[in-house]
């Protein structure tokens, strides 16, 4: 149900996003202290304000409630993904090469499941990062729980 709603908004913002030139970095959809929330992490070159927050967060608004996905007791939450943002897509990791991440997989490699370290490379479905302990790890997309920018290494 959480994913369905999910994926849901993600494909009726999909035309608003290209239109206003925005990256859709992630869709949260939380319930907090008895309130649903969807809460939606964008990005753009040059960062985010919080006048893009502003603007994003009034045309998301419409287009979510035209199609009835937003109901009158969900908070809607837009802002930028931080420096420690999350890498989901395949676009965000050729992005971010060069950059220190931390990746936690789905099942070990190497007896080792939570990976530090500089993005070296992606290629072919998978991301090569030299970890702090292991040295060059290649991991598949597809074995990737999460990942995000690190940025106290």
């Amino acid at each position: 149900m959480k994913m369905d709603k999910i994926q849901k908004i993600e494909s009726l913002l999909e035309t608003v996003i290209a239109q206003e030139k925005i990256e859709l970095v992630d869709v949260q959809y939380v319930k907090e202290n008895g309130d649903w929330i969807v809460r939606i992490f964008i990005d753009k070159d040059g960062g985010v304000t919080m006048s893009d927050c502003e603007n994003i967060s009034h045309v998301f608004s419409a287009v979510l409630c035209e199609n009835d996905t937003l109901k009158d007791s969900d908070i809607l939450e837009i802002s930028s993904p931080g420096l420690n943002r999350i890498l989901k897509k395949e676009e965000s990791f050729k992005r971010f090469i060069g950059s220190n991440i931390r990746i936690q997989t789905f099942e070990a490699i190497n007896n080792q499941k939570n990976f530090l370290g500089k993005l070296v490379e992606f290629k072919d479905g998978k991301v090569k990062i030299d970890d702090v302990t292991n040295g060059i790890v290649e991991i598949d997309f597809l074995e990737i729980k999460k990942a995000n920018i690190e940025t106290d290494v």
